[in-house]
C-alpha cells in the first residue's frame, strides 16, 4: 500500500472516528427512564451456542457473557471503576504469601431447584473444572488450587500452587460461574441465576424466562428471547424490523449507522485484536520468522481500513484502559527490516493464515496478505466458521490464527493466560523460563507499582520473542432500540458484566 494513499485513509478515518465518538454513548431515552417489569426481551446474537455449560466455554466469550450471566452469578465481577467485586462471594482474603485464601459465601444463595450453593457446591464445581474429562480450557486455572476445604456450609479454605495476588480475578471467568450437579431438562447444569432455560433450539433460538426461587433481586423482563443471527447484516436488519430489540456488533458501520436509524449504540474498545503463531511448527518455530511479520504489519493502517478509524492500535497485552501504563515500546512498522529479517531466514517463507468468517475478521486477514506479499512472505487465507475456529485454536491445529479477545482487558490475567508456558490460553505453545519468573514475581507481588513494573518487563520480553502479533483495541457492543431500556454504558462497565436482569421491555 502506498503511503500517499495510506495517509489519505487515515485522515478519512479519522473523521470517522470523530463521528462515532460523537454518536455512540451508553445512555438513551429507554435506558434512562424507570424501570418497568414485564414483557419480553429479544437479543441478536451473533453466533450458534453449542452448550450452556459455563465449562465448555461457549457462553464465556465477550459476546455470549450475556447468557452466561442470565442463567449462572459469577462468585466475583467487574465494578464500573473495573475493581474486582464479589456477588456470590462475600469476601476473599489471603495470607501474607498469596498461597492461602479463605473465601466466604452468603448463606442465601441457591439454584434455581432451591438447593444450597454453598461451600461445598464450590468445591465440587472447581473440580470438575479440574477433571480431564470435563476438557474446561480453564483446567490449569483449577488445578492451580492444590487443596480445598470447606470449613463450614459458607466458607473454603484455598491452597493454592504458588502465590498469586490475582487469585479473586480468576472468579471473574469460568471459574467463578459455579454450576449444580442437576441438570434440567434440556441436559444443562443448573444456575444460581435471575433467570431459567425454558427452550434451546440448535441455530435458532434460546429462550428464558425468570427464575422463581432466585435468591437475589429479580430480573424486570418476564423473559428473555436469544436469535441465533451470525451474518452481521442480518442481525442489524432485524434490529431494524423490529425482530429484536437489541444486538451485539463488532461493525463499526453499524455504529455509525445506528442514530441515522433511530438507534443507540453502547461500545467500549475492549476487544484486541492479535495474530497468534504456532510456535512449534514451521515457519514460526523461528523467532526470525515471527519478527518479519510483526514488523511487516502497519497497525495503523488495520485501524484506518479494517475498523474505520475506531478503537485504537493495539501496543501490546496491557491496553489503554487498564489501570497499568505500559511503557514497553512495541517494535515499529518496518518493511525493511522486515525484508531484512526474510533474507536472514534464508528460505522461501509460506504459510496458511486462519481466521473466523465474520466481515470484519476476513478483510483483517485480507488487508495482512497484502502486507505481507510487500516484503516478500506468502500467505493462504483459511476463513471457517465461528465452531471451527473455536476448534481449530484449541487443538493447535494451525500456523498463525486470528484471535480478537477480551482477556487482555485484565492485564493480570491476560498476560498469565497467554504467556506463561502453563497458561490456559497459550494456544502459541510460548515458553520461556524469563518470562515465567516475572510471571511469578507479578502474581505474588501485592504493590501496584512494582506489578506495572513487571507487566512491563513480561511485555518487553513478548515483544522480542514475538509469540503474537498485536493489532487493534476494537470498538465493540450494542446497539439497541427503545423498545429496550436498562442496558449500561459499557464504557464503564465491563462488558463480560452486563447482567440482562437489568434489562427491561420498554413497550410492556
Amino acid at each position: 500500500m502506498k503511503t500517499s494513499r495510506r495517509l489519505i485513509t487515515v485522515a478519512a478515518a479519522l473523521a470517522v472516528a470523530s463521528t462515532l465518538a460523537a454518536c455512540s454513548s451508553g445512555g438513551s431515552a429507554a435506558t434512562s427512564g424507570e424501570p418497568v417489569d414485564g414483557g419480553t426481551v429479544t437479543v441478536g446474537m451473533d453466533r450458534d451456542i453449542t452448550s450452556l455449560d459455563p465449562a465448555k466455554g461457549a457462553i464465556t466469550q465477550q459476546p455470549t457473557f450475556i447468557l452466561a450471566n442470565a442463567l449462572f452469578d459469577p462468585l466475583f465481577t467487574y465494578a464500573d471503576d473495573g475493581a474486582v467485586v464479589p456477588l456470590l462471594a462475600q469476601s476473599l482474603e489471603s495470607d501474607a504469601a498469596q498461597t492461602k485464601w479463605v473465601m466466604k459465601l452468603a448463606s442465601d444463595v441457591t439454584f434455581s431447584d432451591g438447593s444450597l450453593l454453598g461451600a461445598q457446591a464450590v468445591i465440587d464445581h472447581i473440580t470438575r473444572l479440574a477433571d480431564p474429562a470435563t476438557a474446561c480450557a480453564c483446567a490449569r486455572d483449577a488445578k492451580s488450587i492444590v487443596e480445598m476445604t470447606a470449613v463450614d456450609p459458607t466458607t473454603i479454605d484455598f491452597t493454592l500452587d504458588r502465590p498469586n495476588s490475582a487469585f479473586k480475578n480468576l472468579f471473574t471467568r469460568q471459574l467463578g460461574y459455579v454450576t449444580s450437579p442437576t441438570l434440567d431438562e434440556f441436559g444443562v447444569p443448573l444456575g444460581s441465576g435471575p433467570y431459567v432455560l425454558t427452550g434451546n433450539q440448535s441455530g435458532t433460538s434460546i429462550t428464558m424466562d425468570r427464575n422463581p426461587e432466585y435468591w437475589g433481586e429479580r430480573g424486570h423482563a418476564d423473559s428473555l428471547d436469544f436469535k441465533i443471527l451470525p451474518d452481521s447484516d442480518s442481525r442489524y436488519q432485524s434490529l431494524v424490523s423490529g425482530e429484536v430489540d437489541l444486538i451485539w456488533s463488532e461493525s463499526s458501520t453499524q455504529f455509525l449507522q445506528a442514530p441515522t436509524d433511530g438507534f443507540t449504540a453502547s461500545t467500549a474498545d475492549t476487544g484486541m485484536s492479535t495474530g497468534l503463531f504456532n510456535t512449534k511448527v514451521a515457519p514460526f518455530d523461528s523467532p526470525v520468522v515471527r519478527q518479519a511479520v510483526q514488523a511487516a504489519i502497519d497497525r495503523d493502517v488495520l485501524r484506518s481500513v479494517v475498523n474505520e478509524g475506531t478503537g485504537d492500535v493495539s501496543y501490546g497485552p496491557i491496553p489503554s484502559t487498564s489501570s497499568y501504563e505500559q511503557t514497553a515500546e512495541y517494535p515499529a512498522f518496518d518493511q525493511d527490516r522486515a525484508r531484512k529479517l526474510v533474507a536472514e531466514y534464508g528460505k522461501p517463507i509460506s504459510f496458511t493464515y486462519t481466521s473466523d468468517n465474520r466481515p470484519q475478521s476476513q478483510q483483517r486477514a485480507t488487508v495482512i496478505k497484502q502486507m505481507l506479499a510487500d516484503v516478500g512472505i506468502e500467505v493462504t487465507l483459511n476463513p471457517v466458521d465461528t465452531t471451527t475456529w473455536g476448534t481449530v485454536l484449541r487443538s493447535g491445529d494451525f500456523q498463525m490464527v486470528d484471535m480478537t479477545t477480551s482477556l487482555f482487558g485484565d492485564a493480570d490475567s491476560g498476560s498469565t493466560s497467554f504467556f506463561a508456558s502453563t497458561g490456559v490460553s497459550n494456544f502459541s505453545k510460548y515458553a520461556n523460563a524469563d518470562v515465567d519468573a516475572l510471571i511469578s514475581d507479578m502474581l505474588g507481588e501485592q504493590d501496584p507499582d512494582q506489578r506495572s513494573e513487571l507487566l512491563n518487563d513480561i511485555a518487553a520480553q513478548v515483544f522480542v520473542d514475538a509469540p503474537v502479533v498485536f493489532y487493534t483495541q476494537n470498538v465493540d457492543g450494542y446497539i439497541m432500540s427503545d423498545r429496550v431500556g436498562g442496558v449500561p454504558d459499557v464504557s464503564t462497565r465491563s462488558i463480560i458484566s452486563v447482567r440482562p436482569s437489568e434489562f427491561w421491555a420498554a413497550t410492556s
